[in-house]
């Protein structure tokens, strides 16, 4: 049975970084391997349906470059189809607004940036007002490991996908582990939540890489993920 990147270290329940996906396969001209906007569309529904987790939050992609040689600069994304061609803006961090188009599902486009096919990587981000910059909220984390799920699980071949769901998915199982990229490489990471306060693991391997107990619902959603880095 073949798997995507994103799911091996899910079944072996082993931690896994958000950010290692390829972004929607980018290029110039249409590829067939290209992520359709119907798929990332998919990352829509999921958001508004996990809303409740995160009443007040925004939903982002985030682009990132997948080796120092590439760069942000002169980044361009559009929606593409046999009739449609959508400009996206991007901030400046390199963060888009994925926007509802029905012209473009009904189109089959898929979304293409200006640059050589994995020059980049996407992630995305769900952030709601008030957290603390170097902070994230529990709630926030897991609607965003619903995002990433509905989108990545076209991936997968049907009894692959079959067997990650029965078992609630990845965001949902006791079992695994999603990992989530901090601002910085860290010594240390923690839930603090009220006056109950607990440490939770950092990758021993990628040391911005923290992994947060998202199907453990003794941690309420307002809980917050503190870090400490490294020095």
């Amino acid at each position: 049975m073949k798997f995507p990147p994103f799911f091996p270290a899910c079944l072996a329940f082993v931690a896994i970084s958000a950010s290692a996906q390829p972004v929607v396969e980018v290029s110039n001209v249409r590829d067939p391997e290209l992520k359709a906007y119907a798929t990332m569309a998919k990352g829509l529904d999921a958001f508004d349906a996990s809303r409740a987790h995160a009443p007040r939050g925004t939903l982002r992609f985030l682009l990132r470059p997948a080796t120092r040689e590439d760069s942000l600069e002169g980044l361009e994304l559009k929606i593409v189809g046999e009739a449609v061609t959508l400009p996206v803006r991007l901030d400046a961090d390199g963060g888009f607004t994925l926007p509802r188009d029905t012209a473009a599902l009904d189109d089959k486009a898929a979304l293409v940036l200006n640059k050589k096919k994995n020059s980049f990587r996407w992630r995305p981000e769900v952030r709601s007002p008030g957290v603390p910059a170097d902070a994230r909220r529990l709630g926030d984390l897991r609607v965003q490991c619903a995002v990433q799920w509905a989108i990545e699980q076209e991936d997968l071949a049907p009894q692959a996908r079959g067997a990650l769901s029965a078992n609630g998915g990845p965001c949902r199982a006791m079992t695994m582990h999603m990992g989530f990229d901090a601002p910085a490489p860290l010594r240390a990471a923690w839930l603090q939540d009220g006056a109950r306060r607990e440490a939770i693991p950092v990758s021993r391997h990628y040391r911005r890489v923290f992994n947060p107990p998202l199907a453990d619902r003794s941690w309420s959603d307002d809980t917050l993920v503190r870090f400490e880095y490294a020095r």
